[in-house]
């Protein structure tokens, strides 16, 4: 005779009494290190908005990040910061997109054999 034990009806998260994940927008973020520069300690910050001490030190240790993005006309209401492409293939890509919209203008019809041909000619 086997015995199976009961499903388990909580989440995991409310089992080990952890938080659940949640994003965090750049609003929040921008509060945060201003409430820092201020003079408030992390600890005070972390009670006040309900996150942990860590997610707080990871904020402030990327402040160029959120200070960068916000000048970059990013949307307050953001909640992921995404790299932008640079080097070889960022150029690529700009020169490819010019050759499509230059032959779409010309309204001569494109394949994917076409543009991949065009994309490993321009890498080289």
């Amino acid at each position: 005779m086997i015995i199976y034990a009961p499903k388990c009806t909580k989440s995991t998260a409310a089992v080990a009494g952890k938080r659940p994940r949640r994003a965090i927008n750049l609003e929040t973020k921008l509060n945060v290190i201003k409430d820092y520069e201020g003079g408030k300690s992390v600890m005070v910050i972390a009670r006040q908005s309900g996150m942990s001490h860590s997610t707080i030190a990871t904020i402030l240790k990327n402040k160029n990040k959120v200070t960068e993005a916000i000048k970059g006309s990013a949307s307050l209401k953001t909640t992921r910061l995404t790299k932008i492409r640079e080097g070889p293939v960022s150029d690529m890509e700009k020169l490819l997109i010019t050759w499509i919209e230059d032959q779409t203008q010309k309204r001569i019809p494109l394949s994917t054999m076409t543009i991949t041909t065009k994309a490993k000619s321009l890498r080289y």
